[in-house]
């Protein structure tokens, strides 16, 4: 026994003393009866309306039954001829108004309000028990324990709604963070992916045209594919790593580091970079510098797919009037999907892009396709 006390948390411990105390002042209260029967009474419906609020749920027939038994004993001390005449019960009315509370929380309202109802008549009568209250005294102390549910119930009502709300908003976080993650994972592994997909199929082309590749260009083939590779295994690494020690992954400072990054591992055509010097070395706020570099990231990703016979592409960034970031990416090859750049990934970046207060087109435009994000100048903070 000492060692399960030893194991209880502070609040536990405070607990068990109260319950301890209340079980006291109920042997107290059936002591001080002029009866046996009213003393057993009084210590079976006190004793009871202490175990059922020990459950550790609440459970809406075994609470309608102990609210049933409180009022037959109410209407059994009134047919005495000996009935109560100093208590009727201090620590069940406490008990049973805790239940009114828990039953409104805990249980669903289609049984909740057959529940409350009766613990509510059980409350208010239990003052009838006690002959030696008179008129009007009686009427008053019968009065205020009905203002007193109502309080009691219009507090279970609030607490309800308190943690309805706070499990909407528990969902509406995960299901961000479900969004987040998809996101993720989708800029992580289709980027690098992509990337070795079109080097194999490079190899295979020139393999099924009768061409021999030599030695050193079969080599460089190669290499492409397990430098992507690697940079895959890397990137999700860096995102596990994220995940399990919920620490950010490293910020990027600058608009021309957002956008090095994706150019630097395009393995298509050739990416023309246009950005003026002093944009290129701003200072953005993080928000705005992780949206352009999955603007780019995914753009490329997506002529890689889905843009046949591009020669040429080009990633622009500049100012407008208003203090917004314009980044474009623009290619000429002819889009091999009625869906080009669609799917999952444009979804996500539209997301991202909302997000971070801009918006996001994307569609044909000059014989290619063109992808534009507008996004709020904003400058990071002064560390």
């Amino acid at each position: 026994m000492l060692a399960m006390i030893g194991r209880m948390s502070w609040a536990q411990r405070l607990l068990l003393v109260l319950g301890v105390l209340a079980a006291g002042i109920v042997v107290f209260e059936s002591l001080s009866a002029e009866t046996v029967a009213t003393g057993a009474g009084l210590l079976v419906c006190g004793l009871l309306s202490l175990a059922v609020l020990a459950m550790p749920t609440v459970r809406a027939l075994v609470v309608a039954g102990l609210a049933v038994v409180s009022i037959a004993f109410t209407l059994l001390v009134q047919a005495l001829p000996d009935g109560l005449d100093n208590t009727f019960g201090i620590v069940e009315i406490v008990a049973l108004a805790w239940l009114t509370a828990r039953s409104i929380i805990e249980l669903r309202p289609s049984r909740s309000v057959l529940v409350v109802p009766l613990l509510f008549v059980a409350i208010v009568a239990l003052p009838t028990r006690c002959y030696t209250l008179g008129r009007p005294l009686l009427d008053n102390v019968v009065t205020v324990l009905g203002f007193g549910m109502l309080l009691v119930v219009l507090l279970g009502m609030y607490l309800r709604l308190h943690d309805q709300r706070r499990i909407d908003a528990g969902e509406l976080a995960k299901q961000a963070q479900r969004l987040a993650y998809a996101r993720d994972l989708h800029d992580f592994v289709a980027h690098h992916v992509t990337a070795i997909v079109a080097q194999t199929q490079a190899v295979r082309y020139t393999s099924s045209a009768g061409q021999r590749p030599s030695p050193e260009a079969l080599d460089e083939m190669l290499a492409g594919i397990e430098k992507s590779g690697s940079q895959a295994l890397a990137s999700m690494r860096g995102m596990i790593t994220v995940l399990r020690n919920d620490e950010p992954a490293p910020a990027r400072t600058t608009l021309g580091e957002a956008v090095a990054e994706p150019v630097g591992h395009f393995v298509g055509p050739p990416v023309t970079t246009d950005i003026d010097d002093d944009l290129a070395t701003t200072h953005l706020a993080p928000h705005v510098l992780d949206a352009v570099h999955h603007v780019v990231q995914e753009s490329l990703t997506n002529i890689l797919r889905h843009a046949g016979g591009a020669t040429a592409v080009e990633v622009r960034a500049r100012t407008l009037p208003g203090g917004r970031l314009e980044t474009v990416v623009t290619d000429d090859g002819t889009s091999t999907s009625d869906t080009s750049g669609g799917g999952f990934g444009l979804v996500g970046l539209t997301e991202r892009v909302d997000a971070a207060g801009g918006t996001l087109t994307a569609g044909p435009a000059d014989g290619g396709w063109r992808v534009t994000a507008i996004l709020p100048l904003t400058p990071a903070l002064p560390s």
